[in-house]
């Protein structure tokens, strides 16, 4: 993940960037297991919250990872770390919805 390997580059506008594409991505597939429409990231990960598939206290942490993105090496490195837990979270996700999705 190239926010991974940039978080201690002291690069955050490039970290946010990636981050922000991640969790639109992420935004897409949890829109499309609920069978909803996502009609662009306006209100989406509000709009999460009140989906029956997704990760526990999915807006809490995607706002959270935002606000440690920052100068801070350590706390952009936890902000990334988190954005990797709600990736494997929302892998497992699709792995036990029972469709087939392609790799």
């Amino acid at each position: 993940m190239f926010a991974e390997d940039n978080a201690d580059k002291d690069d955050i506008y490039y970290v946010c960037g990636h981050c922000f594409r991640s969790i639109s991505c992420l935004n897409q597939v949890l829109f499309a297991l609920n069978e909803e429409y996502c009609i662009n990231e306006k209100k989406a990960v509000k709009m999460i919250d009140s989906f029956s598939i997704k990760p526990k206290d999915y807006k809490k942490r995607v706002d959270m990872i935002f606000s440690l993105v920052s100068s801070n090496k350590n706390r952009t490195q936890e902000g990334v770390n988190m954005l990797k837990e709600l990736i494997s979270e929302i892998q497992i996700l699709l792995n036990s919805s029972g469709e087939v999705y392609y790799k």
